[in-house]
């Protein structure tokens, strides 16, 4: 039976690589939205490989192909290496070039703060395309685990229980020292005394570590230290499960599922609301913004924060605790009338305050916040006939009675509940919008985890992901030829203005006037 046969190995062809790479083919939309960025001002740094004079890599090339990396999920520079020597899309991207992994990686850890400008850029490009919708934004956080395992990070608790363990352990070691001081010396003691005495002087290191570690944490405000990446955080992922890592923050508009602008933290989500709002306003280069949130954002600090500054909040409130008192006198069931500064109860008695604040603290991580008591004097809570519906058993023995506190923020969070109730089918988009991106980053992908070390760096890392992210995301919204149209307008835009920043200079130093043959109308 015949059989297709392959071109010979060994016929000499005359090839391009040009011909080779599709004109639809989305390496040319990297080659082209490269083409159009000012890498100088965007501050790239690049290096040489040696001291030996040889000429440093192209900061395009570098970023090109970290971009056709992170768009085909291959980020180890490792890999990026083999790939430019295997890969017949990066021999044309790159012009046949190859550098070494050390390059590539220093690439990406040098230049953190401007991979984050090529991020904006990218953002600005969807701007002038209409691809933000610029009214609603969703809000959310999502944990990726560090370079720092669980057990080189520390806090108080883990050191003091280290510690005691460590004293245990020397006590037993002295006690089986003076057991062997008497008895008869010989070759097997001397054998056991020298072990002893390793294991003594193991234990007495590893302690002289942990007292420094509490030293740290004593000099320093943080609750924690992380001795491989210092920045990275234990923090809690669900159900009692805890991952030292980072919390990336982001702000996702909701036309297209792009992220208008992102951060690194290593903290959790209490208080990122307001500051990511106005994050994705900048972005966006909008005055009023409608964002939302899960309930991990239901501070009532940031609601105010919001409110203030021109955005709309829709955050799933938070259960309260009611201590079992029953539905029809639980808290909302008490009315509050903003002009008497009081509270009428569902039996029609008033709760009045005394007008002062009271500061209140709700625990670890919470920031300070003040409120007002209202409280029902003794004698009429006592004769109500539904007082053990409403207070319980025992709240009456303390010779007052019913008693609500209302915070500073309280109108501000009534003000988001009756919006969440209002527009259930809005806040169910949330998920819709803000969980695309990490669904297709960490499951997609597979970028759960950073390989970078420090806030500063991790940053880089995730304008890499991010910028990734929006442009996939573009390519599948308008598709590679239609992008590509626009990046070549955008190129010749680009060249024109360089021409003209470069004819401006030139004249502002007078090289023109100074050369011969040049006029002053040239």
């Amino acid at each position: 039976m015949p059989q297709i046969e392959g071109t010979s190995r060994h016929q000499m062809q005359i090839f391009a690589l040009e011909q080779a790479i599709a004109a639809d083919n989305p390496v040319r939309v990297i080659d082209a939205f490269v083409s159009t960025l000012s890498l100088e001002e965007l501050g790239f740094l690049i290096k040489g490989e040696g001291d030996e004079g040889r000429p440093a890599y192209a900061a395009e090339m570098l970023l090109r192909l970290y971009l056709y990396g992170y768009l085909n999920r291959i980020r180890s520079s490792r890999q990026l290496e083999k790939a430019c020597r295997r890969n017949i899309e990066l021999w044309w991207l790159l012009n046949y070039q190859h550098p070494s992994y050390k390059v590539i990686a220093d690439f990406r850890k040098d230049n953190a703060r401007a991979l984050r400008g090529v991020f904006r850029q990218l953002n600005q490009l969807c701007l002038d395309m209409d691809l933000f919708g610029r009214e609603l934004v969703a809000v959310d956080g999502s944990k990726f685990r560090a370079q720092n395992s669980k057990k080189n990070n520390y806090n108080a608790a883990k050191v003091e229980r280290h510690m005691k363990y460590i004293d245990k352990k020397l006590e037993e070691y002295f006690e089986a020292a003076d057991k062997l001081d008497e008895e008869e010396q010989g070759e097997e003691q001397a054998e056991a005394w020298e072990a002893l005495s390793g294991r003594v002087e193991e234990l007495l290191e590893r302690r002289g570590k942990y007292e420094k570690l509490e030293k740290r944490l004593e000099q320093s405000e943080e609750r924690q230290i992380s001795t491989t990446d210092k920045d990275a955080r234990a923090l809690p992922l669900h159900m009692g499960i805890v991952e030292v890592g980072y919390n990336i923050q982001t702000a996702t508009d909701d036309k297209h599922c792009l992220i208008a602008d992102y951060e690194v933290t290593n903290e959790k989500d209490d208080y990122a609301l307001a500051k990511m709002g106005r994050r994705a306003k900048s972005a966006m280069s909008v005055e009023e913004l409608e964002v939302l949130a899960d309930k991990g954002y239901h501070t009532g600090e940031e609601l105010k924060n919001c409110s203030e500054e021109g955005m709309a909040t829709y955050v799933a409130p938070k259960e309260a605790n009611h201590n079992k008192k029953e539905e029809a006198y639980q808290k909302r069931q008490f009315t509050y009338d903003t002009e008497t500064d009081t509270y009428t109860c569902p039996k029609g008695e008033v709760l009045e305050t005394n007008g002062r604040w009271y500061t209140k603290n709700k625990g670890k991580g919470r920031r300070p916040y003040r409120i007002k008591r209202y409280q029902l004097p003794y004698k009429i809570c006592s004769a109500c006939p539904v007082k053990e519906q409403c207070v319980g058993k025992g709240l009456l023995k303390q010779r007052h009675g019913r008693a609500i506190e209302r915070s500073e923020y309280e109108g501000y969070v009534e003000a988001n509940a009756e919006r969440v109730k209002a527009n259930k089918e809005k806040y169910r988009r949330r998920q819709a919008i803000v969980e695309h991106p990490f669904g297709t980053i960490k499951r997609g992908w597979g970028y759960s985890y950073t390989l970078l070390k420090g806030k500063e760096k991790v940053s880089g890392e995730f304008a890499l992901i991010f910028t990734s992210y929006n442009l996939r995301r573009v390519l599948t919204i308008i598709g590679v030829k239609a992008l590509l149209e626009r990046l070549e307008r955008l190129f010749f835009g680009f060249l024109q203005l360089r021409a003209a920043r470069v004819r401006l200079s030139a004249l502002k130093n007078g090289w023109l006037y100074n050369t011969p043959g040049c006029s002053r109308a040239a």
